[in-house]
């Protein structure tokens, strides 16, 4: 796996290549939240062998008046006065209004949503409001998912959309219809509280469904830290449901670990003793995983969690990485992606402690004056990690213990048909781009409703029916087939690992397309694979985003679109298969209809010029960007040659020219058409046989 060597390395070069200057910040002390006192922590020395309760670290609170007043955003100033995220929502929510102001705006993303609307639209705008749920784990019990594919008839715009965070999200949703939407999730076994906002947002763990120690622990200890930084002040109850709590009993150990204030985490008498009046300075992103199971993009997160276990598989305790995050700014250097790093090892049942005082290092020392550098990737690479982890271990109470070395990491996708481990299967379903609609919808719906299926969303936007029997498998894969849901090795292998953001129309951040345009840029790029001497079965890991703000994880990708105008892309080079290391900028400004421009020669040479087995973004990364420059600069263009493909599917020009007017109206080649026509006969074919 890659070493703190190499992730220090790695997250040094993007830092020395920017040359960030961040100014110092003091944090939540440097005012008083209405409500409630002042707190002066005092730290004492750390033990390594300090155990909990009976700890040498003590808290001390105590009034202390500010000497400045330390400038604040408009949103901490908003989330003040809120009442605990309550106030204008709930007046805003009663006028008659189509939309919400400005300050409801803000608020509303706690409970999950944003408010959007169609951009492409001339004249006034017509508002709408994007719902996104809570799944840690991306586990959607079968009642939720039924009702979800409900509300998008009823009341979004017909489809789903699974996002790169293991969750649903349902656009179109007038405000008229919130609470009734809303309520209906709650009384589902769902939530969108917290999906959104200045807090902790959904937990990831690997999807698939085994019936494995190490998995199994890695989702429930999801589920409990997603417990843990649940807010507890009740507004989203209060605003949806009429104050009914409807919750699932909590373990024992999260309320224990909640409630813990031997360090000087809490504030006592809140109503929200983790978060405060204020919450977080920004969102706040956890996964959890195995060893080389990087289905998660683990260093990626505020916070990653690696579980450890012994020679017999018994988990042990838990590798800690941090400081992870992908949002930047464009033309704003001091802005930049980030990998994870080590921070260090913790026993099993101290795990809820050292995340709350990794959550509580944030919570009180990240920047809170510009939005732009308030996740905690900043305050980390300001600080450094060591005085990060000195800080984190006063609130945690003890040292961390070294990081366990652990084996390499790999991409899994869980795609196709599996044994969960406990007699049943589960069948891993690629949705390009996440969009779920039409008789991909429909066929899913009645086979979930049908066989009373349990699903998984996984952060590559797929997803995968669970507990599924053997006697099953032939007639669900038969239906699938038949809407569109194809087994991977039907799939284009460019298709299986590209992810892109909704971007246009609704998202209010895009600056060109990545959903719409996706199927596009993948059609385009087999079309150079094939016109360089690629192989079909090879690929590339292709990313695109709308903005740089980063969802779809462009940053990560061995080629990443990210836009940056109007049918306009930076090009991002350098990721790797295993989603270990993280790209660089390579072009600016790439307008859309140039992309073979720039794709023919990094793919021709790749081809020629690569070592055994070496992937894309490894090849980029040894020969370095000045030598990819210079063949752009200098490409003339390859000889085409005889499509060996074409020539193997068409015996006549006739047939050629009806498969090219066809391909034309789906925007794909004549080949693209007939390879796919000739899939899906084949995958019926084989369903029939009973295979």
């Amino acid at each position: 796996m890659a070493t703190a060597a190499s992730l220090v390395a790695a997250n040094t070069a993007v830092l020395k290549e920017v040359k960030i200057e961040i100014g110092s910040f003091d944090g939540l002390r440097s005012w008083n939240p209405v409500g409630l006192s002042r707190r002066r922590v005092n730290f004492y020395p750390v033990s390594s062998s300090t155990s909990r309760p009976n700890s040498l670290i003590k808290a001390v609170s105590t009034p202390v008046k500010p000497e400045t007043e330390t400038k604040r955003s408009k949103v901490e100033i908003i989330k003040e006065h809120s009442n605990f995220i309550r106030y204008p929502l709930n007046e805003e929510l009663l006028t008659d209004a189509p939309n919400i102001n400005e300050s409801a705006v803000q608020l509303i993303k706690f409970h999950g949503s944003y408010q959007q609307y169609n951009r492409e639209e001339r004249g006034g705008r017509s508002y709408s409001f994007m719902l996104r749920t809570k799944n840690p784990c991306g586990k959607v019990p079968n009642k939720l998912y039924l009702t979800m594919d409900d509300l998008a008839d009823q009341f979004g715009i017909g489809t789903l959309r699974l996002t790169t965070r293991q969750t649903f999200q349902l656009h179109g949703v007038l405000k008229k219809n919130l609470k009734t939407v809303m309520s209906s999730i709650v009384h589902s076994m769902g939530s969108t509280l917290g999906a959104c906002g200045d807090l902790n947002r959904n937990v990831l763990a690997p999807a698939a469904p085994f019936a494995r120690k190490d998995y199994q622990f890695a989702q429930q200890t999801a589920d409990n830290i997603a417990a843990l930084l649940t807010p507890q002040s009740g507004f989203y109850y209060d605003m949806w449901v009429d104050g009914e709590k409807i919750m699932s009993a909590e373990p024992p150990e999260v309320v224990k670990a909640r409630n813990d204030n031997s360090h000087g985490t809490n504030f006592p008498e809140s109503p929200e003793p983790i978060y405060g009046t204020q919450f977080l300075p920004r969102k706040f992103k956890i996964a959890v995983t195995v060893p080389t199971d990087n289905s998660v993009d683990v260093l990626t997160n505020d916070i990653g969690v690696v579980v450890v276990t012994d020679a017999d598989g018994e988990p042990q305790g838990f590798n800690l990485y941090v400081g992870g995050g992908m949002g930047r700014t464009h033309r704003l250097e001091t802005t930049f992606p980030r990998l994870a790093e080590p921070l260090g090892y913790v026993p099993k049942e101290d795990i809820l402690y050292a995340v709350k005082a990794i959550v509580v290092t944030q919570r009180e020392n990240g920047r809170r004056d510009d939005r732009k550098y308030s996740r905690m990737k900043y305050l980390i690479s300001s600080w450094g990690i060591e005085k990060f982890r000195s800080v984190v271990e006063q609130y945690y109470g003890r040292k961390f213990e070294p990081s366990r070395e652990l084996p390499e990491w790999e991409f899994k996708s869980y795609l196709g048909w599996h044994e969960q481990g406990d007699g049943g299967l589960f069948c891993g379903l690629h949705v390009d781009s996440g969009r779920v609609g039409g008789k991909m919808k429909a066929t899913l719906r009645e086979i979930i409703e049908k066989y009373n299926l349990d699903v998984r969303l996984t952060p590559n936007q797929n997803i995968i029916l669970c507990g599924i029997r053997k006697a099953w498998k032939h007639p669900i894969t038969t239906a699938l087939a038949q809407a569109g849901l194809l087994q991977p090795k039907y799939v284009d292998p460019l298709n299986l690992t590209a992810m892109a953001c909704p971007a246009f129309p609704l998202c209010p951040l895009a600056i060109t397309e990545a959903e719409r345009g996706m199927p596009d840029i993948l059609k385009r790029v087999r079309a150079v694979f094939e016109k360089v001497g690629l192989k079909y079965n090879e690929s590339v890991v292709i990313r695109a985003t709308g903005c740089p703000n980063g969802c779809a994880r462009p940053y990560m990708a061995e080629l990443g679109f990210v836009g940056d105008g109007p049918n306009s892309y930076q090009i991002w080079l350098g990721g790797t298969p295993n989603q270990t290391s993280l790209a660089r900028t390579f072009m600016n400004k790439v307008k859309i209809h140039d992309l073979e421009k720039v794709l023919e020669p990094l793919f021709y040479y790749w081809k020629r010029k690569r070592q055994s087995k070496e992937s894309f973004g490894d090849f980029t990364n040894r020969v370095g960007f000045e030598m990819l420059q210079e063949w752009v600069d200098k490409w003339d263009g390859v000889v085409a040659t005889r499509p060996t493909y074409n020539l193997r599917l068409f015996t006549d020009k006739d047939t050629y020219e009806k498969m090219d007017e066809l391909a034309k109206l789906q925007n794909k080649t004549a080949h693209q058409l007939a390879m796919e026509v000739i899939r899906n006969y084949a995958a019926t074919q084989q369903n029939e046989k009973g295979e």
